[in-house]
């Protein structure tokens, strides 16, 4: 796997770059610097797509994956998902857009110009700690950190206790999800 000469742009805090991965695969990803995070969208072959988040070391939680058939909703999904913790508005969309060139390019595509990317309500929240309430709204039921958003879902890393190590990963629907 080797980054695509030219293919590295800056955006603030934010860095794209695209890797070659063979003949048709490629990896377009979203590196956070004020996280030290980063999001991936893998074309393993042709009809399946890979997301990936890996989180800074020091925070010591799992890396998230979800696996698509779709080319659309894996990029959906990406873009819902990279860190856009400390960036100004204006950088994000720059960036998003880039991030759709390029997948527009390797997938063989026409360019989509003037996306619109709607900023879904937890982004700036992944990786932060939520708590989760009851249907109805008026009761806590869980706390946890937020892993990411699938859907109109939200996949939260729950612990049974404060003290409790062991951490099930449970989906709410995102209007349950409120930061803590």
């Amino acid at each position: 796997m080797s980054v695509i000469e030219g293919s590295t742009r800056e955006f603030g805090n934010t860095r794209v770059l695209l890797h070659s991965l063979g003949s048709s695969c490629y990896r377009i990803e979203w590196y956070s610097k004020m996280t030290g995070a980063s999001t991936s969208l893998t074309r393993i072959k042709l009809g399946k797509y890979l997301v990936l988040r890996k989180w800074a070391s020091a925070l010591n939680i799992q890396d998230v994956s979800s696996e698509f058939d779709r080319r659309n909703s894996a990029l959906i999904h990406f873009l819902n998902n990279v860190d856009i913790v400390k960036s100004k508005d204006e950088m994000i969309l720059m960036a998003k857009q880039h991030c759709v060139n390029l997948f527009t390019n390797y997938e063989g595509l026409k360019p989509i110009n003037k996306v619109t990317f709607p900023k879904p309500r937890l982004q700036g929240a992944i990786g932060k700690k939520v708590v989760i309430k009851s249907k109805v709204g008026d009761k806590e039921i869980a706390e946890g950190l937020l892993l990411q958003l699938v859907g109109n879902q939200a996949e939260v890393q729950v612990s049974a206790s404060e003290n409790d190590i062991s951490h099930v990963r449970k989906k709410f629907y995102s209007k349950q999800v409120y930061l803590r």
